[in-house]
């Protein structure tokens, strides 16, 4: 509706809105695909410096390291001239992102401790699920479950179904039982708390690069995985998997 009567600030926060709902939902290319967008329209640079953590994320996500870099400097130039802490907390957590992992932890922890001087809960949240994850893939699972237990409570708080939801799957894989909203069906308490998750995800219609890019592992360790899951379920196919979990 902007955009048929030309109120381009609102369709670009529209559009904002969209990239956050796929960003929740994991489709990180679709998110780049709107970012993109609302960065050509020429919209007001503050609506720009909002799109940017997201586009970052989702860049990263899909391996667009350059793209990330390139739309962190608008970013970094706001936060620097504002002296904002959320936003130099955003921007903290845009440079973990791309941090190499012995880095990435210093960036992270900075992140927190300038959210901590803001007033923004949800992204202090969405930051501890990015920490916390990051840590787990670093085999320190004990400092990333307290990262996670955090931003899980915090997405309850607020009624967030789909961030609660991946930080409970996190907190599986770094060796928690922590029930998704509902339970496991006999076939799902089979499988470890990995390939359960790769099996959910599966059922949900995912390819093997799309679980591989929402996991941080490689579409190979995927494929092992699923041989894995098939054998322990007495399944052959994705679809007889996904009636099985269902």
């Amino acid at each position: 509706l902007a955009a048929a009567h030309g109120v381009s600030v609102a369709e670009a926060l529209g559009t904002l809105a969209l990239a956050h709902l796929d960003v929740a939902a994991n489709r990180h290319g679709d998110a780049v695909n709107r970012l993109r967008a609302v960065a050509r329209t020429g919209d007001p640079l503050v609506v720009r410096v909002m799109a940017t953590p997201l586009l970052v994320e989702s860049a990263v996500r899909t391996g667009d390291i350059a793209q990330a870099r390139d739309a962190l400097v608008v970013l970094d130039r706001w936060a620097d001239s504002t002296r904002d802490p959320d936003r130099l907390a955003l921007a903290a957590r845009c440079h973990a992102l791309l941090a190499p992992p012995a880095e990435a932890a210093e960036r992270f922890a900075e992140a927190l401790e300038l959210h901590h001087q803001g007033a923004c809960a949800f992204e202090t949240a969405r930051t501890r699920l990015l920490y916390g994850g990051m840590l787990r893939r670093s085999r320190r699972p004990g400092a990333a479950r307290e990262h996670l237990h955090g931003a899980l409570e915090t997405f309850e708080r607020y009624g967030a179904r789909l961030w609660s939801e991946h930080a409970r799957a996190e907190l599986r894989a770094a060796g928690e039982s922590v029930r998704p909203s509902g339970s496991r069906s006999d076939a799902g308490r089979l499988l470890t708390a990995q390939q359960f998750q790769i099996a959910t995800l599966v059922a949900e219609g995912a390819t093997n690069r799309e679980v591989a890019a929402r996991l941080f592992i490689s579409p190979r360790t995927v494929e092992h995985h699923l041989r894995n899951i098939f054998a322990r379920l007495g399944v052959r196919s994705r679809v007889e998997l996904t009636r099985l979990l269902s």
